[in-house]
């Protein structure tokens, strides 16, 4: 005996003198909630796991079923006699339940945890998404299926973010971003989907964030600090010097080096790195031994704020937010823009400045395309302010 999934269908496999056949069980499960090694349906919490320990029971009834039938018949059992009697059994009944959005986006998260292919930060990204998309189904008072998900859901979705959380159209597109990816996974694994979601589009906006300049550095490595915002400081010019995600440099170790570089694998994107050990690099290393200590990336930013407010970065700049059709701008302090992330995009800025090619900065960062690397590179108006006057005055 044994169940084997076809179409969607249970079928239930029996021998009979040495010849296989097979019934129908009429009970419907997806193909991912289907364990091929148990032949039953995968153990699971929740509401999920609810309807398949209640088809599982069911399956090993059709199983107690036969066996019976195999006692009390013995030689004289017949296909024709199985079929009847686990027809009159279960009165051919059918175990079906219609998968919800929420049913197919944990089954989304729980194989994205099982096969560890996301990092933990990452796919409590996709669950605060799913936590907002549940806000709204509540208060519409309805289900969401996959087939709800229309134009007019979009809408909704794009003005609850906007209006509720008021998020800019940068974070909205990448949210968005999220959901379409699970999407694309509902698409590829055959389960029915409205297509709406692809013709779903945020306008991408020029940010306001900025990059340090040589000056700027200057200024940092000769900040008189006391011991504390001294560590602070040396651990944003590791990541100045490095070109580094602060997740990755905080995990430098000499363990990494080969010949003159840090080699390490991005945390992020598992992308390689090659770092090339510069002269300032090495001393900021040497200088704790190769042993950064774990902080929060919260704490950090906000020690990175006090130093430069400290340096003197309090000129005000302004910044826009996006959101639709409506433009917020702000002015602000220098220092209030800067944290972990204008390491990275310092080195990627002065680099390139200083005639380093896109492709070797590429390699150092572990950035695999080109229009991502240009995201990064911030304009220097007075070099470009000069290169235009030399060139037309």
């Amino acid at each position: 005996m044994s169940f084997y999934l076809h179409q969607g269908f249970i079928l239930f496999h029996f021998w009979i003198s040495g010849k296989r056949h097979r019934y129908s069980t009429k009970i419907k499960v997806d193909r991912s909630e289907w364990d091929l090694k148990n032949q039953r349906p995968k153990a699971r919490r929740g509401e999920i796991g609810e309807a398949n320990r209640k088809m599982t029971h069911e399956l090993n009834e059709y199983q107690k079923v036969f066996d019976d039938l195999k006692r009390y018949y013995k030689e004289s059992l017949t296909r024709d006699i199985v079929r009847k009697k686990l027809d009159e059994h279960f009165q051919l009944a059918q175990v079906t339940k219609r998968l919800t959005y929420s049913d197919y986006f944990q089954i989304y998260i729980q194989q994205k945890k099982d096969s560890e292919s996301v990092k933990k930060d990452s796919w409590q990204k996709y669950t605060r998404l799913h936590t907002a998309i549940m806000q709204i189904q509540k208060k519409k008072n309805k289900v969401f299926y996959l087939s709800d998900f229309d134009s007019a859901f979009f809408n909704d979705l794009i003005a609850y973010f906007r209006k509720e959380k008021n998020i800019s159209d940068n974070t909205l597109r990448r949210k968005l971003g999220f959901f379409k990816s699970f999407l694309n996974w509902c698409v590829k694994n055959g389960y029915a989907v409205n297509s709406a979601f692809k013709d779903v589009k945020i306008k991408k906006r020029e940010t306001s964030h900025i990059s340090l300049s040589l000056s700027d550095l200057e200024i940092l490595e000769t900040l008189e600090l006391d011991p504390v915002k001294d560590y602070y400081r040396d651990l944003f010019l590791i990541g100045c010097y490095s070109g580094q995600r602060f997740s990755d440099y905080k995990r430098f170790d000499r363990k990494f080096i080969v010949g003159n570089n840090i080699e390490i694998r991005a945390k992020k994107t598992g992308q390689f790195s090659y770092i090339p050990l510069t002269r300032k690099l090495r001393a900021l290393l040497d200088k704790y031994n190769w042993k950064l200590k774990t902080i929060s990336g919260q704490k950090f930013n906000d020690h990175i704020h006090q130093i430069c407010e400290l340096a003197g970065f309090t000129e005000v700049v302004t910044r826009d937010r996006f959101y639709g059709n409506r433009k917020d701008t702000e002015e602000i302090p220098r220092f209030k823009l800067i944290a972990s992330h204008t390491a990275r995009r310092t080195f990627i800025t002065l680099s390139e400045q200083k005639g380093v090619s896109h492709s070797l900065i590429m390699k150092v960062t572990g950035i695999k395309s080109l229009k991502t690397l240009e995201n990064y590179i911030r304009v220097d108006k007075a070099r470009l302010s000069e290169a235009i006057l030399s060139a037309w005055d």
